[in-house]
């Protein structure tokens, strides 16, 4: 089959043809090994090994639902299979999620029977997108893979309720599934001002939005109020404020939205843990700042005649950059913050492509993409499958990084080879003679070769 006959199959065969696509390029990362993250947050934490412990830390820790799933993971007995199973599950319903918001809002733009694909092309680059699998492949990603699932079945309960009808739905679905992504994660805080932007993009007015969302408005302030009125979560909003100024998280997330829109654009250089540092004043960001500018000036110019493009930018600008000018991150950027952020620019990207080029051209181009898409995830995936591949691909992009080298060396370390690991141990301490962990793992390292 050529490239310029893809959207001439029929509909029946191309979800097929995509879903087969779809098992091939994820299906080899249920070998995965746990990684980085995922023993501070499951191998070693005893919240998430047992029932009684889950239930005692309810109230008392974040993200109880989140651990919940890794709690039923931990006791099935399925180990590692188990855990990849479920994020392949929720993936999968995550697409199908896009799918369905791909429909409503182009059946809102009048645009759905004279693009009938374009939905399902949009979920399938959201499908395959590489800079995805950190979300995916990547077990403790399931944060930001099932907060989102949540967050866009919230999404889609709001964007069908029909007028008149569907109470229930507005006010107790949409706020539930709101509820329901923050016990998975905090930064789905920014979802009633999503249903607002949906809103707005689909043709309301801003007052009917606010209307139409007060549910979840009103959720927001109950949780607030019990978020305050709690002693260890207002210490930890309290820490998190004084951590950085306003203007240096300005700064810190306009150099964070460069990066991950460019991860988004171009992903040939995945990176679990990107060298980005914290900023604390306007003068290194001036690029950034420069960027931010530029994509709401191209929000605001395509808002009435492009819809697409303008709701695809706002969606992003408000998960990339607003949400933690309040809500800063240690860790400046990860290419799963593209999972909830970024599906909108797959449907803008499909969109423009079919509305603007000959439709065998646009075939092509969408197919090529895909394809291309689907050999980066599978090539990403190969290097989740143990800590050392992992850690050697992230050295490789961010060589100049001390916490990369020391945790690749550790993982040689692990691996029994105290040659490779002691290299990156060095490394890292020429890099920052301040890595404490990599002082002290290269202390033992050398104090007990044999157990290297």
């Amino acid at each position: 089959m050529r490239l310029s006959d893809f959207m001439t199959l029929d509909q029946r065969q191309l979800p097929v043809w995509l879903a087969a696509l779809f098992a091939l390029v994820y299906l080899h990362s249920m070998g995965g090994a746990f990684q980085f993250d995922d023993f501070n947050v499951i191998v070693d934490l005893a919240t998430v090994h047992s029932l009684e412990r889950w239930l005692a830390d309810v109230g008392q820790g974040i993200r109880p639902l989140l651990k919940l799933s890794y709690l039923l993971n931990w006791i099935s007995g399925w180990d590692l299979i188990g855990f990849h199973a479920v994020n392949l599950l929720i993936h999968g319903a995550t697409v199908w999620l896009v799918y369905r918001l791909a429909q409503e809002f182009l059946a809102a733009k009048e645009l759905l029977q004279s693009l009938p694909l374009a939905p399902l092309l949009s979920a399938a680059l959201f499908a395959l997108h590489p800079a995805n699998t950190e979300a995916v492949t990547y077990i403790s990603g399931r944060s930001s893979s099932l907060m989102t699932l949540l967050y866009l079945a919230g999404l889609l309960a709001h964007a069908l309720r029909p007028v008149g009808q569907g109470l229930w739905r507005t006010r107790l679905l949409v706020p539930m599934c709101f509820v329901m992504a923050l016990a998975v994660k905090e930064s789905a805080v920014t979802f009633p001002l999503a249903l607002l932007i949906w809103d707005m993009a689909c043709g309301e007015k801003w007052k009917v939005g606010v209307r139409k969302g007060w549910t979840s408005w009103a959720t927001l302030l109950m949780v607030a109020a019990y978020f305050l009125w709690n002693d260890a979560y207002r210490a930890s909003a309290e820490r998190s404020a004084s951590f950085n100024s306003l203007t240096g998280n300005l700064a810190t997330q306009a150099q964070a939205l460069v990066y991950l829109m460019r991860q988004w654009a171009l992903p040939l250089w995945l990176n679990i843990d990107p060298d980005l540092t914290v900023q604390h004043n306007l003068s290194g960001a001036m690029w950034g700042l420069g960027f931010v500018l530029a994509l709401l000036l191209v929000t605001v110019l395509t808002w009435r005649t492009r819809a697409w493009i303008g709701f695809a930018l706002a969606w992003a600008l408000l998960h990339l950059l607003f949400l933690h000018l309040f809500f800063p991150r240690l860790d400046v950027a990860n290419d799963r913050q593209l999972y909830l952020a970024a599906w909108p620019l797959c449907l803008a990207l499909v969109v423009e492509l079919q509305l603007r080029l000959p439709t065998r051209i646009a075939a092509a181009l969408v197919a090529a993409l895909l394809l291309g898409y689907a050999m980066l995830t599978f090539l990403r995936n190969q290097d989740y499958q143990s800590e050392t591949a992992l850690w050697a691909q992230t050295v490789r992009v961010s060589p100049d990084k001390s916490r990369v080298h020391s945790n690749l060396g550790y993982a040689y370390q692990l691996a029994k080879k105290p040659v490779q690991a002691r290299l990156e141990y060095l490394q890292a301490l020429r890099l920052d003679p301040d890595n404490v962990k990599a002082r002290l793992n290269l202390r033992r390292l050398n104090a007990r070769p044999e157990a290297g």
